[in-house]
């Protein structure tokens, strides 16, 4: 009796898929004129205003959506007579995003929407030069394998069968050295926000009941470190906050710091050394205070903190992996999927064009993936995180409410970032430095308000 319920259950969740899948051919594929007004609207179905696809996809039904990074669903008033198609496409056909503040994460039943949100994949369009060349090499041996009294040219298909574990080896060893790379960064950043955390409470709960002064400007230098940090990361690609550059000319009473060749990362945390120097002269119970100096040498220590920090932002930025390696890598998998279809094409004739799309965009993705990934600090737009951040309907690919002409004017590795969403292909640096800022002026406000109250 239970396997009679259980193999009822699956056969009417894969009608359920099934129904969905059918509805996303419809949609995706070019409507037929009897569905298609002249506006280019689709006509929805009365099927399909009965069917409850938020259910389906398990799109939640909040007002928070755009916070946690879920799918938002569709209002009942957009299933009219006529919706746009890329609407319906954009707003329930996409991956799902993991909700970083609340900790949710990814989900193995999520494997519908991950396969069909396929055609909008930013992977898809970095590897779609090589891919669209492997498909049309493809057809063309399929059409000379066709044609009688053409040479055939074949080859064993164990010399792939060798290969392939060699390959297979080269893209989990580049994959592997960049998630690396990736790791380390975040594990920099989270001691570079303990560290800021540290500073905050040390120099108001210590320093400013002794050295007010000194601990205001130290604090506005503090405040000022995540963004410098975050430009140290994107290697000049884009131009410095214009919060560090006042902070800099402010201190340094000149201009000179901010068009330095010196790291304002660098120059800041000179200026916080300054300004402990300068709390404990302020102080007059510095000299005789144990406790208070004790507090001074750690934060000293904490600064350091700061640079080793940078330090090793910097080399991860600018220390790619070996060109050779990446180079040997690309050449292997080239060769690898190029001669595919002579191998195939005498045993699988016509499925041999499906069989290599298939495969080249498995491997040629993992290995666009590793390269991506390999410069960490590009996962965000540089600009304001929040007013700037993509539409979430667009699922990253799609710029709607970002000037395009303002991307072609950006690096190209400023653009990578432009077209895709957070955490997408790297750490969120812009938006991690704006979130330290703020906590960093969130502890400033509480230990003010904290000290009211005595």
């Amino acid at each position: 009796f239970y396997n009679s319920l259980r193999t009822t259950a699956m056969i009417l969740t894969s009608y359920n898929y099934i129904k969905l899948t059918f509805l996303w051919i419809l949609l995706a594929s070019s409507p037929s004129q009897a569905l298609l007004s002249q506006k280019g609207n689709f006509h929805v179905p009365n099927f399909v205003k009965n069917y409850n696809i938020n259910r389906l996809l398990r799109i939640p039904n909040n007002n928070n959506h755009a916070l946690s990074g879920a799918t938002p669903a569709l209002p009942d008033s957009s299933l009219s007579n006529h919706v746009p198609v890329k609407k319906i496409i954009k707003n329930h056909i996409q991956a799902r995003r993991p909700q970083v503040e609340s900790g949710l994460r990814y989900r193995s039943d999520d494997w519908l929407r991950n396969f069909l949100s396929i055609p909008s994949s930013f992977v898809l369009r970095r590897i779609s030069f090589h891919l669209t060349s492997n498909t049309l090499l493809c057809a063309l041996v399929i059409l000379l394998h066709r044609i009688p009294n053409v040479p055939k040219i074949q080859i064993p298909l164990i010399g792939h069968t060798l290969m392939g574990g060699i390959m297979s080896l080269l893209l989990v060893f580049r994959t592997n050295s960049a998630y690396a790379r990736f790791w380390e960064a975040r594990g920099v950043w989270s001691k570079a926000l303990s560290t800021c955390r540290n500073l905050s409470l040390s120099v108001m709960a210590h320093i400013r009941p002794h050295s007010p002064k000194s601990a205001q400007r130290f604090m506005e230098l503090l405040r000022a470190f995540p963004n410098a940090l975050c430009y140290s990361c994107l290697c000049g690609n884009a131009e410095l906050s214009t919060d560090v550059k006042q902070v800099l000319q402010k201190y340094t009473k000149s201009s000179s710091a901010v068009s330095s060749s010196a790291e304002p990362a660098m120059v800041l945390s000179y200026l916080m050394h300054q300004a402990l120097h300068d709390a404990a002269v302020e102080s007059p119970s510095s000299s005789s205070d144990l406790v208070e100096a004790i507090h001074l040498t750690e934060m000293t220590h904490e600064i350091n903190s700061l640079v080793d920090a940078l330090s090793t932002c910097q080399k991860i930025a600018r220390t790619p992996v070996p060109l050779s390696y990446s180079r040997h890598t690309s050449r292997l998998l080239t060769w690898w999927t190029g001669t595919l279809p002579f191998a195939l094409v005498a045993q699988l004739g016509l499925l041999t064009l499906p069989v290599l799309v298939i495969a080249c965009f498995f491997l040629l993705g993992i290995e666009e993936i590793g390269h991506l990934i390999e410069q960490p600090f590009v996962g965000d737009r540089v600009g304001d995180p929040v007013t700037e951040q993509p539409d979430e309907t667009t699922n990253g690919v799609g710029v709607n409410d970002y000037d395009k002409a303002k991307i072609k004017k950006l690096t190209p590795l400023l653009q990578r970032a432009a077209k895709t969403q957070r955490w997408d292909i790297g750490l969120p640096v812009c938006s991690m430095a704006e979130n330290m800022r703020a906590e960093v002026n969130e502890i400033e406000v509480m230990a003010e308000t904290l000290s009211s109250t005595k």
